[in-house]
């Protein structure tokens, strides 16, 4: 009577286990297909391991079948998540067994030899089953990352902005905290990164110069790193050779970089050649391994789609080069020969004017700016004639010529404070130009003064423009709020900041900073 009761007792607790599952199973269902499941991890693949050892202890009789259920969540967890977490799954599902048939020997005798052997037989291949998963765990992760990369992949943006984005896709598709696509500084290419938190940007020369240093000297192969708090570093490599002596020292000052506790890197490969290197940083050290693989089969394309944005951009600057020649020839025919009848005309009158005359010396003047007029637009055109590359010194000279300009018309000095060479492109210098010429004639316009001071920084991101007035010391007291909207707007469209400031608490001074490189 006992015995009948204990196993009416475990039918019950089966069906209630039975009817448990079927709930989770369809709220899992309908979370997939509404889209609000969310990142669950492999834990909850831990249920269904769960339930099928609960119900080998509650119906013996059906264990042969309910063992071969555990296969399934083991697989699809390796394959989801890494065969490390495919590997965990099945050493539990495998203890849960044992502790099972470990109760006693009429269990066993209970179930039965030949099920028994089939029982371990099933344990024994879940292990290997989770580790042959893993190539199409692989092939998965690969497949998708690829997607994502042609998915948005657009060379018409341009090159750095194309690096940016690509860094972008790699950092939201593999989970990753920091991404760098460090491409080679001595062909002057540049390094991009791309965080959670500042999206993708430029790194610095030197930056750049320091991470190219820790990641020289590794194979022409993926490899993982990971700090370990009590085991120490960890490095491994996914294929062909050796890391020579001190890598882990130098990957994990990368790390710390980064501020991460992980890497996986791998380079990017052409003709048995290194063409740059990807990196990932995380702050978990969980699927290193599987993603290392799936990072170096993405890479041939990655570097493909990088080959691409830096062709495109190249034929994009050869064809404005053609353009800029065509426009020149145009503006040689017509723009500069109404120059040159001024010109003559001017010299015609200042030839009639006696150096007696009192205005004598402002004729000889407007001769003198006709002449430097005609001087900058000819270089102009034969700039646009030449084809000149982005990154000449065309916006020094044009300042200083303009600041002589400003003094000798308006009789205000200004004061220059510039480098010798500013390497920036023609549409960056002739923006900033702009900004220029629209701050003198505002303190023109505005104000007393009698000085003006213009000052020219560039850093490795950024090039910063100061213009600083008198007008304060002239009044005795501080101008007037004032913000110029136009210059304003100008800087935030090239995403840049504009800041007015006194530094002495009575003269003001507008600073004008916007990024020198593109994307």
């Amino acid at each position: 009577m006992l015995v009948l009761r204990r196993e009416q007792s475990h039918s019950l607790a089966a069906v209630a286990t039975l009817l448990t599952y079927d709930l989770w199973a369809a709220l899992v269902l309908w979370a997939e297909a509404s889209g609000s499941a969310g990142k669950a991890g492999w834990v909850r693949f831990l249920v269904d391991i769960a339930w099928a050892d609960t119900l080998i202890r509650l119906s013996p009789e059906s264990a042969a079948m309910m063992i071969v259920t555990l296969v399934p969540p083991v697989v699809m967890t390796s394959i989801g998540h890494g065969v490390r977490a495919g590997m965990l799954l099945a050493m539990i599902a495998a203890a849960g067994m044992l502790i099972e048939f470990g109760g006693g020997t009429a269990q066993m005798l209970a179930f039965g030899r030949a099920n028994l052997m089939q029982a371990f037989s099933v344990l024994a291949l879940v292990p290997a089953a989770a580790a042959l998963s893993r190539p199409v765990s692989v092939m998965r992760q690969r497949l998708a990352l690829l997607g994502d990369l042609e998915a948005g992949f657009d060379p018409r943006k341009g090159f750095e902005a194309t690096l940016g984005e690509l860094a972008e896709i790699l950092r939201r598709s593999t989970g990753a905290e920091v991404v760098a696509l460090v491409l080679p500084s001595a062909a002057g290419a540049t390094a991009v990164l791309n965080t959670v938190g500042d999206g993708s940007f430029g790194a610095g020369a030197e930056v750049h110069r320091r991470i190219e240093a820790l990641l020289g000297g590794l194979p022409a192969c993926a490899m993982s790193f990971e700090r370990r708090r009590s085991l120490g570093p960890r490095v491994h490599v996914h294929g062909p050779g050796s890391p020579a002596a001190g890598t882990d020292g130098r990957l994990g000052d990368l790390a710390a970089l980064l501020d991460v506790r992980s890497l996986i890197i791998s380079p990017l490969m052409r003709y048995g050649r290194a063409h740059g290197h990807v990196v990932l940083g995380r702050r978990a050290t969980a699927s290193l391994d599987q993603d290392a693989s799936a990072l170096a089969e993405a890479a041939p394309e990655l570097l493909r789609m990088i080959e691409t944005a830096d062709l495109v951009d190249k034929l994009q600057e050869e064809s404005a080069a053609h353009e800029r020649s065509r426009i020149g020839l145009d503006l040689h025919d017509s723009a500069i020969q109404p120059y040159l009848g001024l010109k003559y005309a001017v010299e015609a009158l200042a030839m009639r004017v006696a150096p007696g005359h009192p205005l004598h010396g402002q004729v000889r003047s407007l001769v003198e700016l006709v002449d430097t007029e005609i001087a900058e637009l000819r270089e102009v055109v034969a700039g646009l004639r030449a084809g000149a590359p982005r990154g000449d010194n065309a916006l020094v000279p044009a300042v200083r010529r303009q600041a002589r300009r400003f003094s000798s018309l308006f009789s205000v000095d200004v004061h220059l404070d510039l480098p010798e060479q500013l390497k920036i492109g023609r549409e960056l210098a002739a923006a900033l130009f702009h900004m220029l010429n629209e701050a003198l004639n505002n303190v023109r316009r505005h104000t007393p003064a009698r000085q003006v001071w213009v000052g020219l920084i560039q850093t490795d991101d950024a090039v910063t423009l100061t213009v600083r007035d008198d007008a304060g010391s002239v009044r005795g007291t501080p101008m007037p709020e004032f913000l110029a909207t136009s210059l304003a707007e100008r800087t935030a469209a090239m995403g840049g900041t504009l800041a007015i400031t006194r530094p002495d608490g009575l003269n003001t001074q507008t600073t004008i900073t916007v990024p020198s490189r593109r994307g």
